[in-house]
């Protein structure tokens, strides 16, 4: 799987994650399962999660990163091997300071194909 894929299939998964149909349609909670992806990101680009939750841990693994969120005032500057843990379910902006190493954490809900 590629950079983009990856990054497509966290966003469709968070996305997932979050949709109204789908939580009314379940009468008792999904079973859920920890995925984790890294991600290598150019210095100069950004990242979009339009959903995510307290489950979403994002750690540096390489260089730097600066997070924000849609509607709040506070930035935070991730160096390697630090952590930040979302805090708000607004749209979460990943923006890569150096060339890094982007990893990403987050709850999913485990789907039974049928």
């Amino acid at each position: 799987m590629n950079k983009e894929d990856s990054m497509q299939f966290v966003q469709e998964r968070l996305r997932h994650q979050h949709s109204t149909l789908h939580r009314e349609i379940h009468l008792r909670p999904p079973t859920r399962v920890k995925r984790r992806f890294a991600v290598e990101i150019g210095k100069g680009e950004h990242r979009v999660f339009e959903r995510v939750d307290e489950s979403v841990h994002v750690r540096c693994a390489t260089g730097s990163l600066w997070i924000t969120h849609d509607g709040d005032p506070k930035d935070v500057i991730l160096v390697p091997g630090e952590t930040y843990r979302a805090e708000r379910e607004d749209a979460m902006h990943v923006f890569a300071l150096q060339d890094c190493i982007l990893e990403i954490e987050f709850e999913d809900d485990i789907i039974a194909e049928h």
